[in-house]
């Protein structure tokens, strides 16, 4: 019997989303923060996780005090909030609730790709406009409204993404619009201060790249009526696990750690770019963790870089990035080896 017609037409054959698995002394491949979090955070968590009662279901009464609690930590109401399952689930929801058979989304490549593929899962129309060599949508144009416009700020895997004013341009066009920040922490930038004025603006934001990657915890923001409707869809708070929930609400242990993370980042990332260029490579300018560079000979010197130990993320066969490669900016011990790799490999 071929399984394969009992799947409906569109979804995705083939191996699923994959990362390297070889040895590494530098792992430099999916943009993740570099430090752990501090100790008496990931106590508090533990001890309230080895007191919980993992027979039971978390509960919708903690799914908002933790939301309560969450979202006095950013500053932000419980009913503007939606905590998911990374910033991924996000994505996913904003397709669900926007997309569909019968409607478009737009994406800007090159560009996360996580947005093409919940397209085609949902049965949406993808519109996919692939940029030219500078990356800027401004310079393209937005072009007219559709269902879901998405844009990421800053994007992955080129660092920069749309200013303020382009992405209030893509609100007055109407329909939802999605603005993934995931790496705004990084960007020092956020669009969150637009949501009064704009109730057709979703912002997804994540807290795997600045400190929290195995716990896989995300939030939506947005207008209390669209957020109903996104916690609606996801079954709330049944999509999350109690280490989850418990995570969020001790962020506030968590939180003012992040900036000095943050920073030694940035600085670091400073660090990488000017390394890089000093190799006679030109890195592209970034306000993320991550840093997108070409190559003479992207395949040879990825493979030469895993050879050395160096884990890093070949972006070559993106739309729109033929012989680049990405790095994330790791602590100072990585970068210096990922420096002295890549100098070798030149």
């Amino acid at each position: 019997m071929d399984l394969s017609s009992l799947l409906r037409p569109g979804i995705p054959r083939g191996s699923s989303f994959s990362v390297s698995q070889e040895p590494y002394r530098a792992k430099l491949d999916q943009n993740e923060s570099p430090f752990e979090i501090p100790a008496e955070a990931r106590d508090a968590i533990l001890q309230d996780l080895a007191d919980a009662r993992l027979n039971r279901y978390p509960q919708p009464a903690d799914y908002l005090r933790t939301k309560e609690r969450f979202g006095a930590a950013l500053g932000l109401a419980p009913d503007q909030l939606c905590l998911t399952v990374g910033c991924d689930q996000v994505i996913l929801v904003a397709f669900w609730a926007a997309g569909g058979p019968g409607r478009t989304a737009r994406v800007f490549e090159p560009t996360y790709p996580m947005f093409g593929h919940y397209a085609r899962i949902t049965g949406t129309t993808l519109d996919s406009v692939t940029l030219g060599p500078s990356y800027d949508i401004a310079a393209h144009g937005l072009g007219d409204a559709v269902d879901l416009m998405t844009l990421v700020s800053p994007n992955n895997p080129t660092g920069l993404g749309p200013d303020r004013d382009l992405i209030q341009r893509a609100l007055n066009l109407g329909g939802l619009t999605l603005v993934d920040e995931a790496y705004a922490d990084y960007a020092g930038e956020t669009v969150l201060d637009l949501l009064p004025h704009n109730p057709n603006l979703l912002v997804g934001r994540s807290l795997s790249k600045a400190l929290l990657a195995g716990v896989r915890l995300g939030y939506a923001v947005g207008h209390p009526e669209l957020i109903q409707a996104l916690e609606a869809l996801l079954f709330a708070p049944y999509h999350l696990s109690a280490l989850q929930l418990l995570t969020a609400r001790h962020f506030a242990l968590i939180q003012p750690h992040l900036s000095t993370h943050v920073a030694s980042v940035v600085a670091e990332r400073q660090r990488v770019e000017a390394g890089i260029r000093a190799l006679g490579l030109t890195p592209h300018p970034s306000r993320a963790n991550f840093i997108l560079f070409a190559v003479p000979d992207a395949a040879a010197t990825y493979q030469g870089l895993v050879a050395r130990g160096v884990r890093l993320r070949d972006v070559s066969s993106m739309p729109g990035l033929a012989g680049h490669l990405r790095v994330t900016v790791g602590n100072e011990a990585e970068n210096d080896l990922f420096l002295d790799a890549l100098n070798s490999c030149l």
